[in-house]
């Protein structure tokens, strides 16, 4: 998952680096944002270092098959992405 040396399979390894190394996107909040090629998306935005609102994270998006998420794919170039999206560019307390 650039631009991090990272590969998540399954659950399990999921909530390990959730609770883990990704611990600092607790409380994150995300908006759903269009579609991504046709794959539901959201745009993520993490509590702020300042201590005041959210900062943009990600653009994730899903891929379903048979009701189930089978991939998370986040894309992290939200400068570019979200204005596409209609995603502002931060989100207030």
């Amino acid at each position: 998952m650039p631009p991090f040396d990272l590969w998540l399979d399954g659950r399990d390894d999921i909530f390990t680096w959730w609770y883990g190394p990704g611990i600092a996107c607790k409380g994150s909040k995300v908006l759903p944002a269009p579609t991504a090629n046709g794959a539901p998306a959201f745009g993520q935005y993490k509590p702020s270092e300042t201590g005041s609102g959210f900062d943009p994270w990600a653009l994730q998006v899903l891929e379903i098959e048979d009701g189930e998420i089978v991939e998370l794919t986040f894309f992290l170039d939200t400068e570019t992405l979200f204005p596409l999206f209609g995603l502002p560019p931060r989100l207030e307390a």
